[in-house]
């Protein structure tokens, strides 16, 4: 079947929609590209399908004979020849303000090529030094493996050494004269020597870690008891200085049975007399050492605990005992030998490490050279490059806090570990206080006003107890 045929209005009116297609669809740039018209937007325009406008098209003779040879090989897109004829088509010439836009675009895109190369340069650099120079992503990925040492696990032998100074047992400190910061009798005293052999006894077995001590060093460095010392000791004191002495002598002697028969290993005991045990008010030079408190107790320990092979007792002429332990030596010395004064600024640890210096230099020049000083006096435990200073059993007291406006240190005592081929290493501070004797031995509280800080809580009393 023919295509129907058109009316003369239905077939100018598809005419001019071809032609306004034509006009509006074209332009030089698309010329020169290549770009043409569609059917399928001439049909559009007017409304009619696709088939029919491409039928009527080539059905035209004035289209068919002057463009249907414009028309693509499938017959799709047209091109009409007045536009795309070279003598009609006049070439668009660029503008001065053209050309200076093209070449401002043509060196931002070369910095920008520059600038990207620049990183990438920069990555890889940076790859290198990590991956190549440093080696940092293998070290990340596979960790350095420390490995034991190999011999013993356990160490090498081991030796203890108990330091038992400034007792101060006779000695009262009230509750409310301290603000209740510590306090002090015969029974506190009697508490507090339990707790400091069984706390040692503890730390040498369910704490210990390897083989055993082989032996228990034990140093009674003066100050067992209060003494006759000061007009307030001789006025206020617990109880009289005969019976503060048979105390402490019959509550060190069951101590150190109770450490004999807890760890199983030898005891000795060295004896450095301190200078609240003196009998003169005054100290004498001359056998100062001897007619001493300190050394009686210490006799009468060796009393109590009789004639033993597992214990043995120094004494010397001095009262500073010089012993050694796997070749380290030890001078062990109450403190209160030349050096006065309080410390000032500094306070004791000062008197400490300038004591301790002049006894080394001393020793030194006659030819006892020795490694560690072991002293008390000052009531401050307290480990410096010339020794061990040693804490109290009394604590914190009213002469310590209004004498000497000295820090309120709590009742210790120190506990160290000789290595036979490393020395010292291990230096246990035993705290022995107990809250109900003071405050110094209650955790920091957190009052109201003050969140974040801990404060000293003195406890509330109407009374002297």
């Amino acid at each position: 079947m023919g295509t129907p045929a058109l009316s003369d209005v239905e077939s100018e009116r598809r005419k001019a929609a071809v032609e306004a297609a034509l006009r509006e669809w074209f332009t030089p740039r698309d010329i020169t590209g290549g770009k043409g018209s569609s059917i399928t937007e001439s049909a559009k325009r007017l409304g009619i399908g696709r088939g029919a406008m491409h039928s009527w098209i080539i059905s035209q003779d004035g289209l068919k004979s002057t463009h249907k040879k414009n028309f693509s090989p499938d017959w799709t897109i047209y091109q009409p020849p007045a536009l795309i004829a070279p003598e009609i088509v006049e070439k668009a010439q660029a503008t001065v303000d053209d050309r200076i836009r093209e070449r401002r675009l043509e060196q931002e895109l070369a910095a920008l090529k520059r600038h990207q190369k620049d990183l990438l340069d920069q990555v890889i650099s940076l790859q290198d030094v990590r991956g190549t120079i440093m080696n940092l992503a293998e070290a990340l990925e596979a960790p350095a493996i420390i490995r034991p040492v190999p011999g013993s696990r356990k160490g090498g032998k081991r030796i203890a050494i108990l330091h038992i100074s400034d007792v101060h047992c006779g000695e009262s400190v009230d509750l409310y004269e301290m603000d209740g910061l510590n306090s002090y009798s015969g029974e506190i005293c009697k508490a507090r020597m339990n707790r400091l052999f069984q706390k040692t006894a503890s730390l040498l077995t369910e704490h210990w870690s390897g083989d055993p001590v082989e032996e228990i060093v034990v140093c009674l460095g003066g100050d067992m008891i209060d003494g006759n010392l000061r007009e307030e000791s001789r006025r206020g004191g617990a109880m009289p200085v005969v019976e503060s002495a048979k105390l402490i002598s019959e509550l060190t002697a069951g101590g150190i049975k109770f450490l004999h028969e807890q760890v199983g290993v030898p005891i000795r005991v060295y004896t450095s007399p301190g200078n609240h045990g003196r009998l003169s008010l005054k100290p004498h030079v001359n056998e100062g050492a001897i007619d001493n408190w300190d050394i009686m107790i210490s006799w009468s320990i060796e009393k109590i605990l009789g004639n033993q092979d597992w214990v043995k007792f120094y004494y010397t002429g001095s009262g500073e005992a010089l012993f050694n332990v796997y070749g380290w030596w030890f001078l062990l010395q109450h403190g209160h030998e030349g050096v006065g004064g309080t410390g000032g600024l500094y306070g004791p640890v000062y008197k400490q490490v300038r004591g301790m210096y002049r006894t080394h230099q001393s020793y030194g020049r006659r030819g006892r050279g020795f490694h560690y000083v072991l002293e008390g006096h000052n009531h401050t435990s307290v480990k410096i490059p010339f020794g061990f200073a040693n804490g109290s059993v009394v604590g914190y007291s009213p002469y310590s806090a209004r004498a000497l406006k000295a820090d309120p240190s709590p009742a210790s005592q120190n506990l160290l570990t000789v290595e036979e081929r490393l020395g010292v290493i291990a230096w246990n501070e035993l705290f022995l206080g107990a809250p109900q004797e003071g405050t110094l031995y209650e955790p920091p509280v957190i009052e109201e006003g003050r969140l974040g800080k801990p404060v000293m809580r003195v406890r509330a009393t109407g009374e002297r107890t």
